[in-house]
């Protein structure tokens, strides 16, 4: 897991070119104008949702095995929680259609993520993203999803 600001979004270019190319997509294109929705950039490779939510009291953790999430906050704020697989246990068995799987747990440690933030979640590290991080807030964020072998 990593997170920054985008302002230093460059320091990761070297990670992967996926990684790269997520961090310019962010940069270079007006996500607060973008309506709600999914967004190709390489088919199913490498797109982005555009989503307008509340953030929330609690949730489930999840996980993904396909993609890399490389998640943007474009405004609000929320906290996004990170848990070990040792402290967390299996709720809903891995789709593999949707590439999600959730558990339960009751540790973990929570980031705070603000407008201008981004995250890189990769397959495997469970998480809990939505969550309220003072009071409810309304967000909007950006998630792009970044096929492992891309």
């Amino acid at each position: 897991m990593i997170k920054d600001s985008l302002a230093n979004a460059e320091a990761y270019y070297n990670l992967s070119e996926g990684i790269k190319r997520a961090l310019l997509y962010i940069k270079e294109n007006d996500l607060q104008s973008m309506a709600d929705g999914k967004y190709l950039i390489d088919g199913e490779k490498l797109y982005i949702n555009v989503n307008t939510y509340t953030t929330k009291d609690s949730a489930d953790w999840e996980v993904h095995k396909k993609y890399i999430d490389v998640q943007y906050v474009i405004s609000g704020e929320e906290k996004i929680g990170i848990c070990n697989k040792e402290i967390c246990t299996d709720k809903i068995p891995y789709d593999t259609e949707r590439d999600i799987e959730f558990f339960d747990g009751d540790g973990g440690d929570f980031i705070t993520m603000k407008t201008g933030d981004f995250m890189v979640i990769f397959p495997d590290e469970i998480h809990k993203p939505g969550m309220k991080f003072n009071s409810n807030s309304q967000m909007k964020k950006a998630v792009i999803k970044l096929a492992i072998d891309y």
